[in-house]
């Protein structure tokens, strides 16, 4: 409505009971320049407030460009929704990647995530661990369908010494058997040094396509619900803005004597696990919790990743 003269500020008028007389609207309409008319102080002030986050993002956009490159295609297209590819045939199946194959491919797209050794039995785990200079470390059954092994306990963390890691890996072996897991072996992990957990993550929508996530990890995951989630692919500067959205975003800056994690570390952790998502169609969902963030640096220690099915692999009748 001002456009046509800068200087001047907009007009609002907000009504706290009743509705406005037809001389108030022809006014509003006619020199005002359309000025709305917002029902109470709580409603007008929101409205205001969502006005000016909406204009300041757009002229961002107009500087910076489209979210996605792919859609100043999709402004020319008629159709009246939309739907992701990957997910747009009923048919797709999702499978879910055990632990090994996770960190395999998450670490070839060059995300932070922890070393883990396959081995097939105690004995080598033992030998797996001494390359590590005598690092604490935490064994894992190695399984093909088994994505949360915690439930089971199968999960040995903090073990140290020769002796210590051959008693852990037979009580997993035999724990796996008990609960009729088909175990392949053990991951010999190192165990990561003490910071925040944090939990970072990215799930593909049949509708908006792939979103990124970033929270309180752990068990405070589930507990305190703690996250910011945008649309892949993200800048570092979008992912900045993630971190500051968290209730607990002061801890990351260290409270009670605590650290400051590393949040560079943490963002492009971020900012990668978004690019893949978009360079990977076929990736449906990850979850990397817990991601240990300390002053160092972050890691994930943990890892799911869910693919589409190949078509191949689609029942068939």
């Amino acid at each position: 409505a001002t456009s046509d003269r800068p200087w001047l500020l907009p007009v609002y008028v907000s009504l706290t009971s009743g509705e406005p007389p037809p001389e108030t609207k022809a006014v509003l309409d006619e020199q005002g320049g359309g000025a709305p008319l917002l029902r109470g102080a709580r409603e007008a002030f929101r409205a205001i407030g969502s006005v000016a986050r909406w204009e300041r993002r757009h002229t961002a956009r107009q500087a910076s460009g489209p979210w996605r490159d792919t859609w100043a295609v999709l402004a020319g297209d008629r159709t009246a929704f939309g739907m992701d590819r990957t997910m747009a045939t009923a048919a797709t199946r999702a499978r879910a990647l055990p632990e090994r194959e996770s960190l395999d491919l998450l670490r070839s797209a060059g995300l932070s995530v922890t070393p883990a050794l396959a081995v097939p039995d105690s004995d080598a785990a033992v030998e797996a661990a001494r390359p590590l200079g005598g690092h604490t470390v935490v064994l894992k059954i190695d399984a093909v369908d088994l994505p949360h092994k915690t439930d089971l306990g199968l999960v040995r963390l903090g073990v140290h010494g020769d002796e210590a890691i051959r008693a852990a890996a037979d009580d997993l072996l035999r724990d796996a058997r008990r609960h009729g897991v088909d175990a392949r072996g053990l991951l010999v992990e190192p165990m990561a040094d003490p910071g925040l957990e944090l939990i970072v993550g990215m799930r593909r929508d049949p509708s908006f396509g792939a979103c990124v996530m970033v929270g309180l990890g752990g068990v405070l995951a589930e507990v305190l619900d703690d996250v910011a989630i945008r649309l892949a692919p993200v800048t570092q500067a979008v992912a900045h803005e993630m971190l500051d959205e968290l209730r607990a975003a002061r801890l990351l800056a260290g409270t009670r004597g605590r650290p400051a994690v590393d949040r560079t570390a943490v963002v492009e952790l971020v900012v990668a696990l978004s690019r893949l998502a978009i360079e990977r169609p076929d990736l449906l969902e990850v979850d990397l919790n817990p991601v240990i963030a300390s002053t160092d640096g972050a890691v994930a220690v943990d890892a799911l990743v869910v693919l589409a099915a190949p078509v191949s692999e689609e029942p068939h009748g």
